[in-house]
């Protein structure tokens, strides 16, 4: 018998390290598996959540083995305990290589695995129960003997995950006929507070000072404050700090930590406090130790405590839903906020990430919110991390900024910055440049001993459990909250968010919980938008990505985008406002890859409505890409004369018009006509407009008898389709006035400019760009004859206009600022007309380019001026600018005429 048990003791230090070693690697798997599958994760999770908490109790016994606390008889009882744990892990790991999908599985496998998943079932509960049993034996196997010659036999609880603080009497060993178990839980007494801390004080606890005290001021006015807020900002660790403030300040009370994110957790927990107290009915398997430590926590002679009850996320598990709430089966029913003690003796501090949980658990008198960290004290959190020689001030204020000060990915940074031997500048360089790694960084697992082995130890990980509690809660929230993150997250309309058939009610609730989660800020007021940060949005990719779902996702914010932004045709004054709030969300859905036929040809439509958007904020460049990429789409799927494909050809050619490429753009506006006329005939409002734009093409290449056929051909036909007092007919009354103005004919150009003129501002109003513009051409042309104090008190007017209804330095008022600088000229004023002039070259020069034919009017004007000035020098050097950019192209001032009228605004 001494031999056997003495071979027990050998074998036990080695299979618990084998234990430990295998388990780490099982609970890896299990990760994994979670991530990469739903279904199938769902029948792993009651072992997913029990065994990490086996493997924290096997490292707090090799600790206590190693400091010579644990009998030799314990340990003979213990070995074949920790054997049948490790033959279970080995079956677990073997069920889950037969569940988990591999890269290289193809669709068939991966189905049979799902099925396997589910087959298997009855198996994963089989090994869950013995885990659950082995599991109960080592903690009742947890009061330690050791003989000390001077006091005898002393005894200790050991209570995973938790410290020990207690010191029982000493205790003579039973010779009864009961088993080991039995005996040698009879040794333990709980004489000494009971201190249940996670871990041990952290000497790098920084800040959150102000933390500490509101707590203690809040637990002045009630039994119960929650501390709420983002996952990974730090709620646990200023809790476990509380904890030790608290047991300075009394320390003769019971302190108690539950993890409350699930019943078999906090359920465990409240077994631990049975435990260790002895409440009388302990150990007896019929008592609902739930009801027992509420009681007990409750009574009078209980002496002053504080629990902490962590991660109770769960609304569902600790207030119900109308359906639990009328079973008539008691643990179908139960909630388990009904069993958190209410006394004036004792102090209940909870974390959760759902404020919505907290305000309910603290009678909404204890919320606190945890904010995120000063740049300060975030900055100190990394340097407490890692070693000098990794060290930058500068990219550590950078990298802290970037990662939101968020505790969590500060100590996720430390660490791979300290196991990777890469510099703060590296690793910030890696995070900035592409999101692939970004997420594969945010996504590490963290090996932190300060964090329950229960709980994910990445800010992906830790943010996907909030992400699955909203889907479970609040399915449209998480729709909600899959749709911003595929949008510019930044800054989102309420309305972009909102389906059309919802109710306010259901929208403003599903909303709440994203607020309550701390996974979004919603403005208020005339123009609410919903914000998101980075991280969050990148984590929740990274989650769509898990599920399968993102694809889904970006192809329903192309559909919403492709919907509501604008179109041709579509794009007046009044929808300014609109687009401009939907560009930025309509750029990010197009950096997507498409794959459907269906999709493409919608991402096809929302490059040409982005393209023309580009094309009145005069970023030309921009415009001619989408266009380009546009067309490419289309032609790739529909057939050439197909009216999709027109018109891309058609946008294209306005686009290359509008950079100044007239004889480009010339050749596709023909094709476009052609294919228009044949299609949807000569007469179609697609076709006229084609007209109108190739004529104010031909207009440019000063080929004004081709341009007069085509400019009355369009303006007839508009006026015969939509009538004298439509827009697009103005468009082409407008250019006809301008080809008249070119002719010398300035009283027809007169008469037909005050006309467009009078009829744009009745029925557009005299703020719209379009009317400002024709006002400008009347100025433009009263100065051609001369009225120049008529001409510039106009252009003063255009301006102020302009200035107050249009945003930056759009073409309009680089036009109208131009047209200043000629009146300017004619007056003599040359010094003013320099400086207007400098300020449009200035404009044009970043917004058009070096080489368009509008920056280069404006140096060739400049230089005009400098040498009316006598700077001959500087004239000298501006012309020899001009003929450079112009790579040897034949440069002649007339070709800016147009460019000077405004007519690329129509």
């Amino acid at each position: 018998m001494i031999m056997a048990e003495a071979c027990a003791v050998i074998g036990l230090a080695s299979a618990l390290l084998q234990l430990l070693d295998f388990g780490g690697k099982v609970i890896k798997r299990l990760r994994v598996l979670e991530d990469q599958t739903t279904g199938g994760a769902a029948c792993f999770r009651g072992v997913r959540t029990r065994f990490p908490l086996m493997l924290d109790l096997v490292k707090k016994i090799m600790l206590q083995m190693e400091a010579g606390l644990v009998s030799e008889k314990s340990k003979a009882v213990m070995y074949p305990v920790v054997q049948n744990c490790l033959s279970q892990a080995q079956e677990l790991d073997n069920l889950i290589n037969k569940t988990l999908p591999q890269r290289s599985d193809n669709t068939w496998v991966r189905g049979k695995k799902a099925v396997y998943s589910v087959l298997s079932e009855p198996e994963i509960e089989r090994v869950d129960a013995e885990l659950k049993s082995s599991f109960e034996l080592l903690i009742q196997a947890g009061t330690f003997q050791r003989l000390d010659p001077a006091e005898g036999f002393k005894s200790m609880t050991f209570a995973p995950p938790f410290t020990l603080s207690q010191v029982p009497l000493p205790q003579k060993q039973s010779q009864s006929t009961q088993s080991p178990w039995e005996e040698l839980e009879k040794q333990t007494s709980t004489q000494s507070a009971i201190l249940m801390i996670p871990f041990p004080r952290d000497a790098n606890f920084l800040g959150r000072q102000d933390v500490l005290e509101l707590i203690s001021e809040k637990f002045e006015k009630t039994h119960a404050v929650t501390l709420f807020g983002l996952g990974g900002i730090g709620k646990s660790q200023i809790a476990i700090e509380y904890c030790y403030v608290f047991r300075d300040e009394h320390p003769s009370a019971q302190i108690f930590w539950l993890y409350g994110a699930d019943p078999l957790h906090f359920e465990q927990g409240y077994q631990d406090i049975a435990r260790r107290a002895r409440i009388p009915g302990w150990d007896d398997q019929k008592t609902d130790k739930l009801k027992l430590v509420q009681k007990w926590l409750q009574e009078e002679n209980t002496t002053g405590w504080l629990m902490v009850v962590d991660n109770a996320d769960d609304a569902t598990m600790y207030f119900g839903t109308r359906q639990r709430d009328l079973s008539t089966n008691y643990n179908e029913s139960k909630t388990f906020a009904q069993f958190l003690p209410l006394c004036s003796h004792g102090r209940i501090l909870i974390t959760t990430r759902d404020r919505r949980v907290g305000e309910r658990l603290s009678q909404r008198l204890g919320n606190i919110e945890i904010a995120r960290l000063s740049a300060g004290h975030s900055k100190d959190l990394l340097r407490s991390k890692i070693s000098e020689e990794y060290w930058s001030e500068d990219d550590a204020l950078k990298l802290v900024e970037y990662l939101s000060s968020l505790p969590l990915a500060i100590a996720q940074a430390a660490a791979f910055i300290s196991e990777n031997s890469v510099t703060i500048s590296e690793y910030l360089e890696t995070l900035v440049n592409d999101e692939r790694d970004l997420k594969e960084l945010l996504s590490e697992h963290l090996e932190d001993s300060r964090r329950d082995w229960s709980s994910e130890n990445s800010v992906i990980r830790t943010w996907k459990l909030s992400f699955e509690q909203i889907s479970k809660e609040n399915p449209r929230a998480a729709e909600m909250l899959s749709l911003l993150s595929t949008l510019d997250y930044h800054k989102a309309s309420r309305s972009l968010l909102r389906k059309d058939d919802e109710t306010e009610t259901g929208f403003r609730t599903a909303l709440g919980v994203l607020q309550a989660f701390s996974l979004i800020t919603a403005s208020r007021g005339p123009n609410p938008v919903v914000k998101a940060h980075r991280l969050v949005a990148i984590s929740i990719h990274k989650w769509l990505e898990l599920r399968g779902t993102l694809d889904y996702w970006q192809s329903q914010a192309l559909s919403i985008l492709e919907e509501r932004f604008p179109g041709p045709g579509q794009q007046h004054f009044r929808e300014i406002t609109n687009m401009l709030a939907l560009k930025p969300h309509a750029d990010t859905v197009l950096g997507y890859q498409f794959n459907t036929t269906d999709d493409m040809l919608k991402c096809a439509r929302l490059l040409i409505s982005t393209a023309l958007f580009d094309l009145s904020s005069a970023k030309y460049q921009r415009s001619f890409e989408s266009c380009e990429r546009s067309l490419t789409i289309r032609e790739s799927l529909l057939a050439s004369d197909h009216a999709e494909v027109l018109e891309s050809v058609q946008t294209l050619g306005e686009a290359l018009l509008h950079r100044g490429t007239f004889t480009e753009a010339k050749t596709l506006l023909q094709r476009a006509i052609v294919g228009r006329e044949k299609s949807l005939g000569p007469l179609h409002v697609d076709t006229l407009e084609s007209l109108s734009d190739l004529t104010i093409t031909l207009l440019e290449l000063n080929e004004l008898s081709a341009a007069e056929s085509t400019g009355r051909k369009a303006m007839e036909g508009r006026q015969q389709v939509l009538g004298y007092d439509h827009p697009d007919y103005l468009v082409s009354l407008n250019i006809m006035a301008i080809l008249s103005q070119m002719k010398g004919d300035y009283h027809d150009a007169l008469e037909m400019t005050e006309k467009v003129l009078e009829e744009r501002e009745r029925l557009l109003g005299l703020e719209c760009p379009d009317t400002l513009m024709t006002l400008n051409n009347l100025a433009r042309l009263k100065f051609q004859m001369g009225d120049l104090d008529f001409a510039l008190q106009m252009i003063d007017r255009v301006l102020v206009g302009e200035q107050q209804s249009l945003a930056g330095n759009g073409y309009d008022i680089q036009v109208s600022l131009s047209n200043k600088a000629a009146i300017l000229i004619a007056q003599g004023r040359f010094l003013d007309a320099e400086s207007v002039l400098r300020d449009v070259l200035m404009m044009r020069e970043s917004a058009l380019g070096p080489s368009h034919p509008s920056t280069l009017f404006t140096m060739e004007a400049l230089a005009n001026v400098n040498e009316m000035r006598g700077e001959t020098d500087g004239a000298t050097d501006l012309r020899q600018n001009v003929a450079k950019l112009s790579n040897g192209r034949q440069w002649l001032p007339e070709v800016g005429a147009l460019l000077k009228a405004g007519l690329l605004f129509d």
